[in-house]
């Protein structure tokens, strides 16, 4: 064993022994855990549902722009860089806003990410990330000492992964302890009425603007219902509904639906996909939904978007990353967000360091508190765990 697998093995981190890993594990399985599978939000939810796909796909990519930066330790001091070997395993194949985006967007759709490390053959040294698609993903169930093995691709082919190999993302999932719940799963009904409204209406259109009816005549023959209704089939369509349909007068019609306005399918597309905005983190006015002011304009609801959804998501998504990286440098790199990089919230940035900064000159918060508040790493000087007080501030004068 190589010295850098020794001390790689020093920063893997195992589950500690417990029972109830061993009950959870063997309770309800691990594949196809809910109604709403990882294949059934994809096909439902990111290829059929406007809302759904443009509103995953603006956080998705929001958090892959926003800035990032990594902290190392370097002769007992840190360090800060925007250029170092943990971030090129981000561009081996793809740039890094590519990489980031579609493991993104697997998270937030499926509620659970993956992406394989890629390592070198001669020292297990990592080379680069690939994003796995999660649908064909699972966790292989061990024991109570460790209850994640390693994972399993089944695709067109089963393929086996060592847990070492694979990168988890997950959001909390109540029901299923090592699987993720996507947004997906509690805005299904706002997903399924979303998309049978916009059925609705298509097929209204298609139909050149005539709901379901149901024709009714005396003594008409079997054959000449069938004659009926392929007329009616080949004079329809929204090509069509400019043409006179003439008809045996012994004939008449009945609607078997409500009309479109009755059914206030508009309105029901309008409340639904907000829902969906909402479920998923983004005003629905940065989708041009004049109607919705949450905000007092665009720019503070582009503000929200970042302040209350991605650069919290980018946090929980390099805070992971590094975590299981670090152990492959001697300098114990750790992948950070650059918010003073985001040129849309720094007008708010500046007024919390302006009241973290008074915070701490009126004795309210120690250096190393604001910084903390503001994402900044500790200071390692002794006197940055102080409240200053007024005989200190008297002294620096």
């Amino acid at each position: 064993m190589t010295i850098r697998e020794r001390i790689s093995g020093l920063f893997q981190r195992k589950a500690m022994p417990s029972r109830l890993w061993e009950a959870i594990l063997w309770g309800r399985g691990m594949e196809d855990f809910t109604r709403w599978d990882k294949r059934k939000l994809i096909e439902q939810g990111y290829e059929r549902n406007p809302a759904f796909y443009a509103a995953s796909n603006l956080v998705a990519q929001t958090v892959a722009s926003i800035p990032i930066e990594v902290e190392y330790r370097s002769q007992g001091q840190k360090l800060v860089s925007e250029d170092h070997p943990i971030l090129h395993l981000l561009e081996r194949d793809v740039s890094r806003q590519e990489f980031v985006t579609r493991t993104m967007l697997y998270w937030i759709v499926c509620g659970e990410a993956y992406a394989q490390i890629l390592f070198s053959e001669h020292d297990r040294r990592p080379l680069g990330l690939i994003a796995v698609p999660s649908q064909y993903m699972n966790p292989v169930q061990g024991d109570y000492r460790q209850p994640i093995i390693g994972y399993k691709y089944r695709e067109r082919e089963e393929l086996y992964f060592p847990k070492e190999e694979v990168i988890q993302w997950t959001f909390p999932n109540l029901r299923e302890y090592f699987h993720g719940m996507s947004a997906g799963v509690p805005l299904g009904e706002a997903l399924d009425l979303n998309n049978g409204a916009i059925t609705w209406n298509k097929n209204i259109a298609i139909s050149g603007g005539v709901p379901p009816l149901v024709a009714k005549g005396a003594g008409i023959t079997k054959e000449q219902a069938e004659q009926i209704k392929d007329a009616w089939q080949l004079d329809g369509g929204a090509n069509k509904s400019h043409r006179l349909r003439v008809v045996s007068e012994n004939l008449t019609f009945e609607r078997i639906n409500t009309s479109p306005h009755d059914a206030e399918w508009k309105e029901a597309i309008l409340q639904t996909m907000r829902m969906i905005f909402m479920g998923l983190g983004v005003s629905s006015e940065l989708m041009n939904d004049a109607a919705n002011k949450t905000y007092s304009n665009y720019q503070e609801a582009r503000k929200a978007l970042y302040l209350e959804t991605c650069i919290p998501l980018a946090r929980r998504f390099y805070s992971t990353l590094s975590r299981c990286l670090r152990g492959y440098y001697s300098d114990a790199p750790s992948i950070r967000v650059n918010v003073d990089g985001i040129d849309a919230i720094q007008e708010d940035r500046q007024l919390a360091v302006n009241r973290l900064t008074a915070a701490v000159s009126q004795g309210i918060l120690t250096p190393n508190e604001a910084r903390q508040e503001l994402g900044y790493p500790r200071l390692g000087d002794t006197f940055a765990d102080q409240i200053k007080t007024r005989n200190a501030l008297s002294d620096q004068k």
